[in-house]
């Protein structure tokens, strides 16, 4: 007799775990039957991103060139004082050169004019003038000090700036020169020879004899090439700060 054996509790269970499809063919019928609204969710995503960065790299543009044309804005402030002092110190240079011509050329008979006495003393005093260009250069050495010389995206603008400041350099280095040699030969002289002060109550002196001195003509001769030297400086620097100008109006906005 057979003796059929009772199927256990847990036999059903098993059945039905193995009639249950496993993780990987859950995931692919999921993604057989969703994959539209999947895919649309990375498209939004990816698209989010992309729209986030595009916006910052859209602002940080914007940043860089508002600070730039501040920059420039500053710049041409500073070159158009730097052009207005060059205008009045070119006038002034030119003055020196002519009056320093004439007094080394100077006759016996012009200079022992009583009539031309007190002249010949103020051309003397103002030969020995010694005016100076100073650069506005605040807004330039903050661009080189600070980095933000690479927010002038202008690179022939940039070359014209460096250029226009190194001449400005060796221009400050000429007039050291030029103070140097009037401290140490031209002024001496003039100071013992002339009264530079004091006017018609200073005691007269026989200018015939003081302006016909080889000393006296090689001082004004000294002062006259010296200034003469500054003058073509004065003029070139002076060219090339109009020529950035120009650059800097294109620019602004």
């Amino acid at each position: 007799m057979d003796i059929q054996q009772e199927p256990t509790p847990q036999q059903p269970a098993v059945e039905s775990a193995k009639k249950r499809p496993g993780p990987f063919k859950q995931i692919g019928t999921l993604l057989r039957e969703r994959w539209p609204e999947y895919m649309l969710e990375i498209v939004v995503i990816i698209l989010s991103i992309t729209l986030s960065f595009a916006f910052d790299e859209w602002k940080e543009k914007n940043r860089k060139q508002e600070v730039e044309q501040a920059y420039l804005k500053s710049l041409t402030n500073d070159v158009v004082t730097d052009l207005n002092q060059l205008d009045e110190v070119i006038a002034e240079t030119k003055q020196i050169i002519q009056k320093a011509s004439l007094l080394g050329s100077l006759t016996e008979q012009q200079a022992a004019a009583p009539a031309n006495y007190n002249r010949i003393l103020d051309d003397v005093r103002f030969v020995f003038k010694r005016p100076r260009f100073i650069a506005e250069n605040a807004t330039f050495l903050d661009l080189t000090s600070t980095g933000n010389m690479q927010l002038i995206t202008d690179a022939s603008l940039k070359k014209a700036l460096f250029d226009y400041y190194r001449h400005y350099a060796s221009i400050e280095q000429v007039e050291s020169a030029e103070l140097d040699a009037t401290n140490a030969i031209a002024g001496p002289y003039v100071v013992n020879r002339l009264p530079l002060v004091g006017g018609m109550n200073s005691k007269p002196v026989n200018l015939a004899a003081v302006t016909g001195e080889v000393e006296f003509k090689n001082v004004m001769l000294l002062r006259q090439s010296t200034r003469e030297e500054l003058l073509e400086e004065y003029q070139e620097i002076l060219s090339k700060g109009k020529a950035i100008q120009a650059q800097l109006k294109k620019k602004l906005n």
